[in-house]
């Protein structure tokens, strides 16, 4: 695979290794621990990007509610 294809197709490539991965651990910790890991991974990446000063919550915001074409 070359880097103009996983480029293009790197939200879904993403989007497969995360369901991977959450399945993984709901079919061995559970559903509670699965979320509890996930919230934790979740926080401890955007203080990461809080800390690099890469930290945009107003654009998380408007891409939120931004509708796409």
């Amino acid at each position: 695979m070359n880097q103009e294809t996983f480029m293009r197709y790197r939200g879904r490539i993403l989007g497969l290794l995360i369901a991977i991965v959450f399945s993984i651990l709901f079919l061995t910790i559970g559903l509670g621990y699965s979320l509890a890991v996930g919230i934790f991974v979740l926080l401890g990446f955007l203080i990461g990007k809080w800390i690099d000063g890469d930290l945009n919550v107003h654009a998380y915001i408007d891409a939120l509610f931004t509708k796409r074409d």
